[in-house]
């Protein structure tokens, strides 16, 4: 795998919905992500934002299947390839920002005893439930020793004429792997919804 740092113009940018499309120009020919379920392998690429302010160019870190081209109007400030080994037992710091979501039957369909009823995402708000959620992610993969939560503003977008507001947060602490093979596949496709924002991207290294 490859860790990237990109730069992307402010005014390219304004809207977030804009972000992950600009990013596919740095790979031609990369398929499109098909998978149905978590299960299956990730295609594409993972990034984070790592700096997002009005009027300033937005600095990005990219994992990738394989190394980025340059394309017009987007800088790669470096780019390095990596092949994580985790242990069994060792600990590792862990870095995550996330979309953390509950799934659950849409009420208005369900009173109205529509056949189908229709399910819809919710974020979880309660840091205790944040928590839990991450916990469960890791179930298998990872013991979770410490972890600190940040909360971010809400970020809003614009996907056509509809509008659309998206809540993360951000992990950052300490676990124990417990399955060096599950916690590859974490790291190689993503934990959490909301991909294609800048979530998911599960960064780790000794502490």
């Amino acid at each position: 795998m490859f860790l990237s740092r990109v730069e992307i113009p402010w005014d390219v940018v304004r809207n977030p919905y804009e972000i992950h499309r600009q990013l596919w120009r740095l790979f031609p020919g990369e398929e499109k992500e098909t998978r149905k379920n978590a299960e299956e392998a990730r295609q594409g690429f993972l990034f984070r934002l790592e700096s997002y302010q009005p009027g300033r160019p937005l600095r990005l870190l990219i994992q990738s299947r394989r190394a980025p081209v340059p394309a017009d109007g987007l800088r790669i400030v470096g780019t390095r390839e990596f092949h994580p080994q985790p242990s069994h037992g060792q600990r590792l710091a862990f870095l995550l920002t996330a979309n953390p979501i509950k799934t659950i039957i849409d009420a208005q369909r369900e009173a109205k005893k529509v056949k189908k009823s229709e399910k819809c995402r919710v974020p979880l708000i309660h840091e205790t439930e944040q928590r839990n959620w991450l916990k469960r992610k890791l179930m298998g993969a990872g013991e979770i020793e410490t972890v600190d939560v940040l909360p971010h503003a809400p970020m809003f977008f614009r996907k056509g004429n509809r509008a659309g507001k998206l809540a993360t947060v951000t992990f950052e602490g300490v676990l124990r792997v417990i399955d060096p093979e599950s916690l590859v596949r974490h790291l190689e496709n993503g934990i959490g919804p909301a991909k294609a924002f800048g979530c998911g991207l599960l960064l780790v290294r000794r502490p």
